[in-house]
């Protein structure tokens, strides 16, 4: 299948390798990058072959977050469920049996950093730049992205980094376990290859049945959360940030 927004490549028969593939919109995530990835993980489901997924960007950025652009013409209803599809898709990655690894070398914001948030691992090397800039136009993170933050971080830093938009500094991130190693830039592929390599030789219900009961802890409380995000976000878009999403298209021009 031909995609637009992604690139797909197989290594060694079992590692597969999911690249965000639309530059000229730094990566964003829109309505035709979300069929794709479901139609891409459908697929990656249905191979037993596969042990290990990694997802990377392009050209230092790994996501810019959602398109803003779009989001201009969705009214409550399609804002809902945008979110709540973007919450499914990114959930795919929890519910595949086979580790997940973000590798993010640039630019990872809003929404693209809520995907990283849903892989199991995630490297990156000193490129990467780690941001949640939704408050500046109004909105929130509304793809998991506060439940997620908030497990990982206390309440005084997710308000900080949440309220302020201001990035993340990778050492941080790092101390609280969202990033598992940074690495040099040039060095990051073959580093991220030669760990999924070495998890294709792990058995593979092992790491399925960790897997299952990591996120079975992670997410006992976590709906709820993510329900709220989508109503607020939805509501937030309405009326307050489209008129915010507008001015700085304006100001472009």
């Amino acid at each position: 299948m031909d995609f637009k927004t992604i690139s797909s490549e197989l290594i060694h028969n079992n590692i597969s390798i999911l690249t965000l593939n639309n530059p000229e919109k730094y990566n964003s995530l829109n309505q035709l990058f979300f069929t794709e990835f479901e139609n891409f993980i459908d697929k990656i489901e249905k191979n037993n072959d596969i042990r290990v997924l990694i997802i990377k960007g392009t050209n230092n950025i790994f996501s810019s977050g959602g398109d803003l652009k779009e989001m201009l013409n969705f009214d409550l209803n399609t804002s809902q469920s945008m979110c709540r599809r973007a919450q499914a898709d990114f959930r795919k990655l929890i519910e595949l049996e086979i580790p997940t690894i973000a590798m993010i070398d640039g630019l990872t914001y809003g929404g693209g950093f809520e995907l990283a948030l849903h892989c199991d691992i995630r490297f990156c090397s000193e490129l990467a730049k780690f941001q949640f800039p939704e408050t500046k136009f109004g909105l929130i993170p509304a793809a998991g992205g506060i439940s997620l933050f908030s497990r990982y971080f206390s309440h005084a830093d997710s308000a900080y980094f949440l309220f302020s938009n201001e990035e993340i500094p990778i050492e941080k991130l790092i101390s609280r376990g969202v990033i598992q190693k940074q690495i040099e830039n040039e060095k990051l592929l073959d580093f991220t290859l030669d760990f999924a390599s070495k998890l294709c030789n792990i058995s593979k219900e092992a790491i399925a049945k960790c897997k299952k009961i990591i996120y079975y802890n992670l997410f006992s409380n976590i709906n709820d959360g993510m329900n709220m995000e989508t109503l607020e976000f939805s509501s937030l878009l309405q009326y307050i940030g489209k008129e915010k999403i507008e001015k700085l298209f304006i100001n472009k021009k």
